[in-house]
């Protein structure tokens, strides 16, 4: 159980992962403040217990005057389309790494101890076939992965010479309720969208790439165990633990929908790994965490609240 009112940060908040990770720790408990400058994320989605910041990260000012008497920083925010990286790649490291840097700097000043950090299966190399486990290779094959992975190397050597406790969690490919992403480039909510308004559903590799996917809640309820326990710094995947072909994911909706799509072939796209399944039992074993969502429920909840944004019945 949560300790009653602890005093919580969570950068990106009003995103996706962001937004479902401050309703569990109200629901916990928690005092939670919420910093996001809404470039991707909705105000609408925090929850009302929350207390709103809108801003940036790279604020030091603002930074230094919310997160007095802070216990723990969440770091969500970010900027996450791999497929943009490929494009700006010099914004992905001011964003990603260089204003994690700054959060940083400001804990430390602060004197705040432990930060638990978004970070992505986007680190490895995209080679294995197997499951990945954390001691693998890494070498991160877009922007955006080079830019979470280095974070994760400034995450070590804060805790080595400052003494800031840092987790990162490594997502794989995480999936339900309030991924708004605008122009939307995740599998899931695009393929929604475009189902529900009728329109062909475009899809890449003939859906022939095996993606292991992780209903937001867990991935939460991750985040809110790394933040209770004392580890120096620590990596751990987030994942399923269970590949499935994208082409068997489109299916699956296509049955829940009781609808035939029309898929529209979208050929290859670069910057995407073939394999991404996660080795989860580093995060069992020292977290205690498995996922309690399976892919077919969890898609039926996604249906659900997608059905619900668009007035569908």
């Amino acid at each position: 159980m949560a300790k009653q009112h602890k005093r919580v940060l969570v950068t990106g908040g009003a995103g996706f992962i962001g937004s479902n990770l401050v309703r569990l720790l109200c629901d916990a408990g928690y005092e939670v403040l919420v910093l996001d400058d809404l470039s991707s994320g909705f105000k609408r989605l925090v929850d009302k217990r929350a207390q709103f910041f809108e801003g940036s990260i790279a604020d030091e000012k603002l930074l230094l005057r919310i997160l007095s008497r802070v216990e723990v920083v969440f770091h969500l925010a970010a900027t996450s389309t791999i497929t943009y990286s490929m494009t700006h790649p010099r914004f992905y490291f001011e964003n990603n790494f260089m204003n994690g840097v700054r959060l940083l700097e400001v804990m430390r000043k602060k004197g705040i101890k432990k930060l638990v950090y978004a970070s992505s299966a986007a680190s490895y190399d995209g080679k294995k076939r197997t499951p990945i486990a954390e001691r693998d290779p890494i070498g991160p094959i877009n922007p955006y992965g080079a830019s979470k992975l280095a974070f994760e190397h400034v995450m070590s050597a804060y805790f080595n010479a400052f003494g800031i406790e840092g987790t990162a969690l490594r997502f794989f490919n995480v999936y339900g309720p309030n991924d708004e992403q605008p122009n939307a480039t995740r599998a899931i909510p695009m393929w929604l969208e475009a189902a529900l308004a009728g329109k062909p559903v475009p899809y890449y590799w003939k859906g022939k790439q095996k993606r292991d996917y992780v209903f937001v809640e867990d991935v939460a309820r991750a985040a809110m165990l790394a933040a209770e326990k004392s580890h120096g710094f620590s990596v751990y995947n987030v994942g399923s633990g269970t590949g499935h072909w994208m082409i068997d994911i489109l299916r699956e909706i296509e049955r829940q929908l009781d609808i035939k799509l029309v898929l529209k072939d979208m050929g290859e796209r670069a910057g995407d790994p073939k394999y991404a399944v996660a080795d989860t039992q580093k995060v069992q074993k020292e977290l205690g965490w498995k996922p309690k969502t399976d892919l077919e429920e969890g898609l039926r909840q996604t249906i659900r609240y997608y059905k619900k944004r668009f007035k569908k019945v």
